[in-house]
């Protein structure tokens, strides 16, 4: 790449990277949501916040992705190679991790909303593009599939062949048409080298490759063209909209008919729109966009490994796993389990059957076994559990599983009380982790707690916390049910002890003495609570429109109270995923940056 081509690709990374820097903190009302067709969830009268920035960068998954449906489009079949060769290279972008120490925020946080930059993802990012440019510009045939006839006929001059590729290509790269100053730009300044040259060669193909795929509007989502509506509140115009329900839905870039919706004013009507939105919605690219926000907000990434130790033939863990195939796959086969289930509920089912579900999802004997059922199959109606105390999410072994023989109670009880309730807790003492319980004490995992917690200002907390995982000890830390609790000792004896799930969970605070005698006792407390419908509803609003709409930085809570109400009501829970296209905030910003 020429010396004067290599600095003004840089110059647009590090724009792009520059101009973050420059985002100030955005936040307030939105408009009034207007007249809707029939069938599409009602917003009306809602006041939404439209916090979203006007620039987001893309998560390292959706910048895969969007390369691969680019790439895709222009080569077809033969993107794949190109793909095979990058794929390496997205090692040096650091992974966008879903668990975030955000200050005052309840609950779980997600993946979107990581928007730290550093030096590996400026490097990596540019290693990207020019791995993939270099790929195709000096392979003959993908060249000649991306380029066309610039380069099947040959010239000193392809300036307005390329003019016309660097139109078309560019108005998928940057997801919107460009502008007559941005292809002068492409084709003078990178294409042509300042204009010293307009011979498409491979070394300038591969330059105008790599000027696209650095450039700030491919590795963000740029909302800065919208029309102003109110008092710093804008509308996104068509195709940041586009934009907004391809990356929401799909985590990837905008789609032939999407584009085509925007540029010909479909997208701007409401029946063009709702249209539109079903037809993304049930594309099957969102599956996995749902399964991604499941798997984040239930922090399944924290499952704990129930293999851990068997390798090792420890004796307390062989006497426990006796008659148990406990695979290496069996943590990512109980982690399936939850994303399947919610998969299928999402298909036909209300927030109250995902949470309540008696059935197994299990697609594998390991798990089957633990639940004493046969495997499904993925299509048949799910096998109900023998037991009529594993009811719902808070019975599944993902949840429930730990690399220790001992159970964890109090992290149950944690899980419970932030990320299904949206309950705040206090700050654990400075010495929690010092304070060991006594393991060669023959005693229950909830007796051991309750000696460990009980004590000064330990109880005003665990008040919140424990009786709400004691329930749960009715399973073991392989997430199996049990009437006893098996005592082991290091060398492997066995004694077993008894049970006491009885609890106060204080669900609605220490003035709520309900007691629950184990987890189905326990799901129902819950559920009675109306708790735990808003609790789903902010954390769907924070996947969508990020950080700065949360409720709990006084953003969107107009929205949240209307997701509420629809799960409230009973309203599929496909359906209550697909509205959020259909809030105000969601087909919004407010003003930021250099607006």
């Amino acid at each position: 790449m020429g010396e004067s081509r290599i600095k003004r690709a840089a110059a647009l990374l590090l724009l792009g990277f520059v101009a973050t820097a420059c985002e100030g903190v955005i936040g307030g009302s939105g408009a009034v949501g207007g007249p809707r067709q029939d069938g599409e969830p009602s917003f009306e009268g809602v006041i939404g916040s439209a916090s979203e920035s006007t620039l987001l960068r893309l998560t390292k998954a959706q910048h895969q992705n969007t390369v691969s449906t680019l790439l895709t489009e222009f080569l077809g079949e033969r993107a794949g190679s190109v793909m095979g060769a990058v794929q390496p290279v997205y090692a040096i972008i650091p992974d966008d991790e879903a668990s975030l120490e955000i200050g005052g925020l309840v609950g779980a946080t997600f993946s979107r909303m990581a928007q730290a930059v550093g030096e590996l993802h400026v490097r990596g990012y540019f290693d990207v593009a020019t791995t993939v440019a270099t790929e195709v510009a000096y392979d003959t045939e993908l060249r000649e599939a991306m380029f066309g006839e610039c380069v099947s006929e040959a010239s000193s001059d392809h300036s307005a062949c390329m003019e016309s590729f660097i139109e078309t290509f560019g108005l998928w790269a940057m997801r919107r048409p460009l502008s007559d100053e941005e292809i002068d730009f492409f084709l003078d300044g990178i294409f042509a080298d300042d204009g010293l040259s307009y011979e498409a060669t491979p070394e300038s193909l591969r330059d105008l490759l790599v000027g696209f795929l650095v450039a700030p509007d491919f590795i963000y989502r740029v909302n800065t063209r919208g029309e102003e509506i109110g008092d710093g509140l804008f509308e996104l115009d068509a195709y940041e909209l586009a934009s907004r329900l391809s990356y929401h839905f799909w985590d990837t870039m905008p789609d032939r008919e999407l584009l085509e919706a925007a540029a010909d004013g479909t997208l701007a009507t409401e029946a063009g729109y709702a249209a539109e939105v079903d037809r993304v919605y049930a594309d099957p690219k969102t599956a996995e966009s749902f399964r991604r926000f499941v798997y984040e907000w239930l922090k399944l990434y924290e499952a704990g490994d129930a293999h851990g130790g068997v390798t090792s033939g420890d004796p307390q863990k062989m006497t426990f796993i006796e008659g148990y195939d406990v695979t290496p796959q069996l943590r990512d086969n109980m982690i399936d389990e939850v994303l399947d289930m919610a998969e299928y509920y999402r298909a036909s089912g209300t927030f109250e059957d995902f949470f309540t579900s008696r059935s197994s999802f299990a697609k594998t004997t390991d798990l089957a076994d633990i639940y004493g059922v046969p495997v499904w199959d993925g299509e048949s109606v799910p096998e109900p559990f023998p037991d009529s105390q594993r009811v719902g999410l808070l019975g599944r072994a993902a949840l429930l599983a730990s690399e220790t023989v001992a159970t964890h109670p109090i992290l149950r009880g944690v899980r419970i009380r932030q990320d299904f309730m949206c309950d705040s807790l206090g700050t654990p003492p400075a010495n929690v982790n010092e304070v060991k319980p006594d393991l060669a004490l023959v005693a229950t995992t909830r007796e051991r707690t309750e000696n460990l917690t009980s004590p000064g200002s330990c109880a005003g907390c665990h008040n919140y916390i424990n009786g709400l995982g004691f329930p749960l000890e009715a399973f073991d830390s392989l997430g199996r049910y049990r009437n006893q609790e098996m005592f082991i000792d290091e060398e492997g004896s066995l004694e077993m002890l008894p049970l006491d799930l009885e609890a106060i969970p204080y669900v609605d605070g220490l003035s709520d003495t309900a007691t629950v005698d184990g987890p189905a006792e326990l799901v129902d407390e819950l559920l009675f609570s109306g708790k735990l419908e808003g609790c789903f509803a902010q954390h769907y609003v924070r996947f969508t429109l990020g950080l700065l709409a949360d409720p709990a930085f006084g953003g969107d809570s107009a929205t949240v109270d209307a997701l509420t109400s629809q799960i409230r009501e009973g309203v599929a829970l496909g359906e209550v995923f697909k509205s959020i296209a259909f809030a105000p905030a969601f087909k919004q910003r407010l003003k930021g940056g250099d607006n």
